[in-house]
């Protein structure tokens, strides 16, 4: 709700959520607003939504210049990185991404990495052969080989590159344990400059891993 009631607001909102008490939930709060923002609510699963985003915002052309940006919270690491990459190509979009690389990758990583029917992991890098890749790493961290392949992909379309300390690790407050990482993607320098300022005016997070 907070980015509704930006002093300067944006022209359209889109929101995915396959919850239907969390659109309902939103729904209303939304209608409690002094204003009516251009909203669009989609109940499903973002990874089979590209579509309906798609078709909710703003047309794009090359007379009227669209610039997005993307939001990413997901519950787990079953974000498809297709889904990044189909958005990224179709606008001119920056994404800040929560990563669950500790309350899920790290936690469930020996049974993705045993299960080679599981493409979890394999779908959220972009690297089908991230098993065989692992093996031969001098990386041992997981956090780090998934955060390092992930941000390949990334440079992959053109974005930034995320250096370490573009990222920002969140954790169970009192107990260091780290549960995502927040980052955020730019193909312009400009914004990775305003991310920088936001991380040095942030609270001091304990030490990466």
């Amino acid at each position: 709700m907070s980015v509704l009631r930006l002093q300067d607001p944006f022209t359209k909102y889109v929101f995915v959520d396959k919850d239907p008490n969390c659109i309902a939930g939103l729904s209303g709060r939304i209608g409690t607003l002094p204003y009516s923002p251009d909203v669009s609510l989609i109940l499903g699963d973002v990874n089979e939504s590209v579509g309906k985003i798609r078709s909710a915002m703003p047309p794009f052309d090359s007379k009227r210049r669209l610039l997005s940006f993307c939001f990413v919270d997901p519950f787990a690491a079953n974000l498809k990185f297709s889904t990044l990459a189909e958005l990224a190509r179709a606008y001119r979009m920056d994404f800040m991404i929560l990563l669950a690389l500790g309350v899920d990758a790290l936690r469930n990583f020996r049974q993705y990495y045993l299960d080679r029917a599981d493409s979890r992991i394999a779908d959220l890098i972009d690297c089908p052969e991230w098993r065989n890749e692992y093996d031969k790493s001098a990386e041992r961290s997981v956090v780090r080989f998934l955060l390092a392949r992930f941000d390949e992909a990334m440079k992959r379309l053109g974005y930034r590159s995320a250096q370490p300390k573009h990222h920002h690790p969140v954790k169970i407050q009192g107990r260091g344990a780290m549960q995502y990482i927040l980052v955020l993607y730019s193909k312009h320098r400009l914004g990775q400059k305003f991310w920088e300022s936001t991380l040095a005016g942030s609270d001091p997070q304990l030490g990466l891993f």
